[in-house]
């Protein structure tokens, strides 16, 4: 079996269990991928039926990304599962109304995997990337890059009418 394929023709019709890892080689084959590194270990629970098949995903791993704060390196923790369903039916432009469903023709033997991966993987990074915080709430971002940025007297700056608010949380 390729990688992040399976081959379902003369699978019985029951649940079966694929597990997939996703390495540095799977993030350096895509073009322009913002993710360099990852390390994740993907559980599918493969439902085959006759007509249709239901895949559940449990995805589980880290992947390097830069904190849009201090720019530095850091390893994103993913955890998150998802659910995709796969119809026979001729289709032109393979999208249907239904999200979360993957159409084949029924002359397909093998269903690729590797871009839906991809896709949900894109899909569960945050719009804004930063480091997390430690266990006591500061900021782990470089000390240094903080310092330049000058965030705390950003924070500090504050409207004065937002000031006023902030006073009524204190109290």
């Amino acid at each position: 079996m390729k990688k992040y394929e399976i081959a379902f023709v003369g699978l019985k019709n029951k649940v079966h269990h694929i597990a997939f890892e996703v390495d540095n080689t799977f993030f350096e084959e895509i073009e322009h991928c913002p993710i360099k590194k990852g390390d994740l270990n993907i559980d599918v629970f493969f439902d085959k039926k006759d007509s249709f098949f239901i895949l559940d995903f449990q995805v589980n791993g880290t992947v390097s990304l830069a904190c849009d704060r201090c720019l530095e390196d850091f390893d994103y923790e993913m955890i998150f599962d998802f659910k995709l369903i796969v119809k026979f039916e001729e289709r032109d432009d393979k999208i249907g109304d239904e999200e979360d469903v993957i159409y084949l023709s029924k002359t397909e033997t093998h269903l690729y995997l590797k871009e839906v991966i991809y896709d949900y993987i894109l899909i569960n990074i945050p719009i804004q990337v930063v480091h997390p915080k430690d266990k006591n709430g500061n900021d782990t971002c470089n000390p240094k890059v903080l310092e330049k940025l000058n965030v705390k007297k950003i924070e500090e700056d504050l409207d004065p009418r937002w000031a006023a608010l902030s006073k009524l949380k204190k109290d």
